[in-house]
């Protein structure tokens, strides 16, 4: 992927990135991105479905905007800068591919019955990509907005089965009423669907594995159709008691509380509102992803100074150091990285008096929940 003619030149020390969004306009989508984050730039002649906020695909990386590596992108710094920049704990999972995919999506439509591949089932199909699991952070709801994720009581891989081949798979899945706010885990071999009226953050793998639960566009009949029916159904996850809704921690630091939304091995989501600064440091060993929501703030470290305002998003390399939010008023951000689920969830929830139930319910109701392996 990296062009070696245009990877930047060593010497420039890393800060805190902000990229150029990445726009998708499928037809489910409005412009409510644009209008609720006063989004500037966007073109004003179609609709913008999503935008990918931190994005290092083939063919397709996240182009640097700010300071003396604007121009680059993503996957050319990657190349160069490599653990200063990724963490040492990433490249000992993933090497150089960078691991996830951040993004607003506006569901003003329906989006499709759904389901993404596990890391083996795409493996053992041959795929490029690894398995997706995903999560959803709801930014704003319509009233009575319902999502569809997981499967109702009672649903059995037979009932699964007859409800794709009479394309109702949507009637199979458990349904949830939404606000601003909710957090949802979606593990891959999770159905899902929505009729519309949300819009969200979404974090998920680095990956574009699909698994079709809906054929009615599809040109293929008989047998062929049979066949991809069949192996949308090697993927599809069934449980009885599957819950995807996550119940979020808030831990309350006097200037600032710290919401733990949800976390699973790939990645872990957070938010933070503080009353006009935050601290943080990074120790080398990870990125952090932060998106703002609420407020202007300044990013300040102790070399340069980035502004982020509601709707953008920032990286932080894991060579940064001290790190300083500083906001006028309240302000609020997302905080997204690949954990040590032990060192990084769990061992400071239990510091702070938080009983392992609890925890847990940070990955859902699941026998797919990621933190049960070490409570």
């Amino acid at each position: 992927m990296s062009n070696d003619s245009h990877k930047p030149p060593k010497k420039i020390p890393l800060y805190p990135l902000r990229f150029k969004e990445i726009l998708r306009n499928y037809s489910f989508g409005n412009r409510n991105l644009v209008k609720i984050f006063n989004k500037q730039g966007l073109p004003e002649d179609h609709r913008i479905s999503e935008t990918w906020e931190v994005c290092d695909r083939p063919n397709e990386s996240s182009e640097i905007t700010n300071g003396p590596l604007a121009g680059y992108t993503l996957n050319e710094c990657i190349h160069t800068y490599q653990e200063k920049l990724l963490g040492t704990e990433i490249i000992e999972k993933t090497g150089l591919r960078f691991p996830l995919l951040i993004k607003f999506l506006d569901a003003a439509t329906t989006l499709s019955e759904q389901a993404h591949h596990s890391d083996e089932l795409a493996k053992a199909q041959g795929l490029d990509d690894p398995g997706k699991t995903e999560a959803w952070y709801m930014i704003h709801t319509s009233e009575d907005a319902i999502i569809q994720c997981g499967n109702k009581e009672g649903q059995t891989i037979d009932s699964i089965r007859k409800s794709l081949w009479n394309e109702k798979t949507k009637e199979t899945m458990r349904d949830y009423t939404v606000n601003s706010g909710d957090a949802f885990l979606l593990y891959a071999g999770t159905m899902h669907y929505t009729e519309g009226g949300v819009i969200f953050y979404e974090i998920m793998q680095n990956s574009d594995v699909y698994i079709p639960l809906s054929f009615r566009s599809s040109s293929e009949k008989g047998e062929e159709l049979d066949r991809l029916r069949n192996k949308s159904m090697e993927g599809v996850h069934i449980e009885d008691g599957f819950d995807c809704k996550t119940r979020p921690i808030t831990i309350d630091h006097g200037s600032y509380s710290h919401t733990y939304l949800l976390a699973c091995e790939y990645f872990s989501l957070e938010r933070i509102d503080f009353e006009t600064k935050y601290k943080i440091n990074t120790d080398n060993s990870k990125f952090f992803v932060f998106t703002a929501l609420e407020d202007k703030m300044e990013i300040i470290t102790s070399k340069t100074t980035t502004k982020l305002a509601p709707g953008q998003t920032c990286l932080i390399p894991a060579n940064t150091g001290e790190i300083c939010f500083k906001a006028n008023t309240k302000a609020s951000i997302l905080k997204a990285y690949v954990p040590n689920l032990q060192k990084d969830i769990i061992n400071p929830l239990r510091l702070e008096g938080i009983q392992d139930k609890e925890i847990s319910l940070l990955g859902g109701i699941t026998e797919l929940n990621h933190l049960d392996n070490y409570l």
